[in-house]
C-alpha cells in the first residue's frame, strides 16, 4: 500500500515546482510520471526511511512497467526517474523535518541499473541521411515546405515545439542567426531566451533559403516560417494570426508521409537535433567549440550536453582513437620538454572541461588551478556565431 505521507510530499514537491521554479505543465506531468516510480518502490517506507528501503531503487527498476508491458523500461526513462527522485529527496531534506538519513553520500548511490546490451541505440540523423532528404524531390507546396523544415532543423538544432512557432521576423538567414526569444511569441523549453544559429553547411543552405524566398514574397512579416496553408484555396494563409497548441503535430505527420513517398527512413523531429548535436560536436576542435555548441543547444551546461547528445557510434570511436596515435606521431617534438608541453597543455584542456561540466569533484586529490586564455562563461552572439561556422 502506498504510503499516504510520500504521497502528500510528492504533491507539495510538484506545487513548489510549478510556483517557484515556474515550470511547464507538461515538465510537472512528466515529473509526476517519473515520480510515481518512487511510490511504488518505497511502498508502505516512509520517504525518510529512503535508504533502508530493500531492493535499492536501481533492482527495482530492472522491473518497472506502469504499462503492463514485459519489456524493462528503456536506460534514458530510468535515468529521468533517478534524476526526478534525486531532486526529490535534495527538496525534502532542505525544506521538510526528519530526513537527516538522507545524505550526499546516499544520494550518489543512486543511478539506473547497469545493463549488460551491446552499443546504445542512439537515434540521430546523420549528415548522409539530410543531404539524401536536401536532395530528395519536393515538387508540392507543402513537400518543399517539410523538406525545408528538416535541414533548418538540422542546421539549427531546434526543438520542433520553439521551431513551429517561429516568427519570420526570428529568422535571418544572411547571418544565419534564429531569434528563439519568447517576446516574439517563440514557444521555448522553460521559456528560455537565446539567439542561435545555423551551421555553415554549403551542400544545404540552397534548401532553406528557396523556402524562405517563398513565404517572404507572400505570407506577411509577423507570419510564420512554418506557414499555414489555407486548405479551400490552396496556397498560404496569409491570415492565421496565432498557432495551436499541437501544430507540431503538422511536422510530425509531414515528416512521416514525405520520407516514405521519397524512399527515406523516417525520423522524428526530436532526431534532427540530436543529428545536428552529434555533427557539431564531431567537428569540434576545443572546449570553446564545444561550449558554442551547448550554447547554441540553449543547455545550461556542458554536462547536459555530454551526457545527452555527446555520444558517437563505434565505428567513430574507433576512426578517433586511431587518428589520436596518427596525430602524436606526426607532431615534431624537438625535445623532452616540447613533448612535456603539449601533454600540459591536454592535461589543462581536460580538467577544464570537467570543472566546467561539473564532472570534477572534491575529492579527486591535488589539481592545479587552470586559468583559461578564453572565456568560457559566457561567450557573446558574435564569438559563438564565429565558434559554429568554424
Amino acid at each position: 500500500m502506498i504510503n499516504r505521507g510520500n504521497w502528500k510530499s510528492i504533491k507539495a514537491y510538484l506545487a513548489y515546482r510549478e510556483k517557484v521554479d515556474q515550470i511547464s505543465a507538461s515538465t510537472i506531468n512528466a515529473d509526476e510520471g517519473q515520480l510515481k516510480h518512487l511510490l511504488l518502490w518505497a511502498d508502505e517506507v516512509p520517504f525518510q526511511k529512503a535508504p533502508m528501503i530493500q531492493p535499492p531503487l536501481s533492482e527495482y527498476l530492472k522491473g518497472a512497467r506502469l504499462d503492463g508491458k514485459d519489456k524493462p523500461l528503456s536506460r534514458a526513462y530510468m535515468t529521468k526517474i533517478v534524476r526526478a527522485g534525486i531532486r526529490l529527496f535534495k527538496w525534502l531534506r532542505s525544506n521538510r523535518r526528519g530526513y537527516k538519513a538522507i545524505t550526499p553520500t546516499w544520494l550518489a548511490t543512486l543511478k539506473p541499473p547497469r545493463t549488460s546490451i551491446g552499443e546504445p541505440k542512439f537515434k540521430a540523423v546523420s549528415f548522409e541521411e539530410i543531404c539524401n532528404m536536401a536532395q530528395a524531390p519536393a515538387n508540392l507546396l507543402w513537400e518543399m515546405r517539410i523538406r525545408a523544415t528538416a535541414v533548418f532543423m538540422f542546421l539549427s538544432g531546434i526543438r520542433v515545439g520553439a521551431f513551429v512557432s517561429l516568427p519570420l521576423t526570428a529568422v535571418d538567414l544572411d547571418s544565419r542567426s534564429v531569434k528563439q526569444w519568447p517576446s516574439l511569441g517563440v514557444r521555448t523549453k522553460f521559456g528560455k531566451h537565446a539567439t542561435t544559429y545555423l551551421l555553415n553547411v554549403p551542400e544545404l543552405k540552397g534548401v532553406i533559403e528557396d523556402w524562405d524566398q517563398l513565404v517572404r514574397s507572400t505570407v506577411p512579416e509577423d507570419g510564420y516560417w512554418f506557414a499555414p496553408f489555407n486548405t479551400l484555396e490552396g496556397g498560404f494563409d496569409i491570415e492565421v494570426a496565432s498557432i495551436g497548441q499541437y501544430r507540431h503535430v503538422r511536422v510530425h505527420k509531414d515528416l512521416k508521409r514525405w520520407l516514405e513517398s521519397v524512399g527515406l527512413p523516417y525520423r522524428s523531429p526530436h532526431q534532427f537535433r540530436h543529428g545536428h548535436a552529434v555533427y557539431a560536436l564531431t567537428q569540434a576542435q576545443d572546449v570553446a567549440d564545444l561550449k558554442a555548441v551547448s550554447m547554441n543547444l540553449m543547455h545550461s551546461n556542458l554536462s547536459i550536453t555530454d551526457g545527452v547528445y555527446g555520444v558517437i557510434s563505434q565505428q567513430d570511436i574507433s576512426r578517433r582513437i586511431q587518428g589520436l596515435g596518427k596525430s602524436v606521431a606526426d607532431q615534431q617534438f624537438h625535445d623532452a620538454k616540447d613533448l612535456q608541453a603539449q601533454l600540459d597543455r591536454l592535461e589543462q584542456l581536460m580538467l577544464l572541461s570537467l570543472e566546467r561540466s561539473g564532472s570534477l569533484q572534491p575529492d579527486m586529490g591535488e589539481l592545479p588551478v587552470i586559468a583559461p586564455n578564453y572565456p568560457l562563461d559566457r561567450l557573446s552572439d558574435g564569438q559563438l556565431q564565429h565558434q559554429l561556422e568554424q
